[in-house]
């Protein structure tokens, strides 16, 4: 009868330390300075037709901001592929691409949307030309 009242302290000591881990993994991890930069759109999908890019570039910050147009907020990157910007109106959600591409995907009108973003290449500081 002793072994079974020890059952539940064994049971807890494994699951709790589980539970924080689950816990702390699900966290959404803050900006990623490998990902600030300009991004342009390249190339961007209305109801499965290519169509101009027209979108507005996407500027993401090494603090966490973001800016595209005159909207601007935090994003925060989601267990290591989505990017969710906080308080974008239109998009909110996009999957990641390696460290250059940045991938919307939406719904508006019934109709099937996807905006491609691709980070524009900053020369370093102090980069000269000869």
């Amino acid at each position: 009868m002793q072994k079974l009242s020890k059952l539940p302290g064994k049971l807890y000591g494994v699951l709790f330390p589980a539970a924080i881990g689950l816990i702390f993994s699900a966290l959404p991890v803050h900006a990623q300075t490998y990902l600030s930069g300009t991004y342009d759109c390249v190339k961007m999908e209305v109801a499965g037709k290519t169509q101009p890019c027209s979108a507005p570039s996407l500027e993401l910050n090494s603090d966490g901001s973001y800016q595209i147009l005159s909207q601007s907020g935090t994003y925060e990157i989601v267990a290591g592929q989505w990017l969710v910007l906080t308080t974008s109106k239109n998009h909110g959600r996009a999957r990641l691409d390696g460290k250059k591409r940045i991938i919307f995907e939406f719904v508006s009108g019934g109709k099937k949307n996807k905006i491609i973003y691709r980070r524009k290449y900053q020369r370093p500081p102090g980069w000269v030309s000869t």
